[in-house]
């Protein structure tokens, strides 16, 4: 009498096609996932400084002084001197600095149209605009208009 053991397992043929029907998969959702990373660091750095915006505005009214935010230098120590806020942002009252805004990737790179936004005790400013952009031709913008607002996608209400 001879006894035959039934094997279960998968056959290399089963494999191979498994393996390539995943790497069709990657190869189609890997360039998509990268561009939603990219978008991500362009929208989270914008947050970033819209928030930044926001506090120094209601800093400015509550204290009743002028409250500044700018670009700042590579220690985050001081403002920088020019309007690339690619090195992060500095919230600061006088020479105190309030809060830092931390860059969120060395790939993004923040323009501002002036070297530091300054809200008077009012909340009211000049206007301004922060430009945010990549290797791409995607880009985001915070405009910030006379009164103070500050608003990505376009200009203030």
């Amino acid at each position: 009498m001879s006894r035959h053991k039934s094997k279960s397992g998968f056959s290399l043929i089963e494999l191979l096609v498994v393996i390539t029907i995943i790497a069709i998969l990657a190869s189609i959702g890997v360039p998509s996932f990268r561009t939603l990373i990219l978008d991500n660091r362009l929208t989270s750095t914008t947050n970033a400084l819209l928030g930044a915006l926001q506090l120094a505005r209601s800093e400015a009214v509550m204290q009743r002084t002028d409250i500044s935010v700018c670009g700042s230098n590579s220690d985050a120590s001081a403002c920088s001197a020019d309007t690339n806020w690619s090195q992060g942002a500095l919230v600061k009252r006088g020479a105190t600095i309030v809060k830092v805004i931390p860059p969120v990737s060395t790939a993004v790179t923040i323009t501002g149209s002036a070297p530091q936004i300054t809200y008077s005790a009012d909340g009211t400013t000049t206007a301004a605009t922060i430009a945010i952009a990549d290797s791409r031709p995607a880009s985001r913008q915070i405009s910030i208009n006379a009164i103070g607002q500050a608003c990505s996608g376009g200009a203030c209400p």
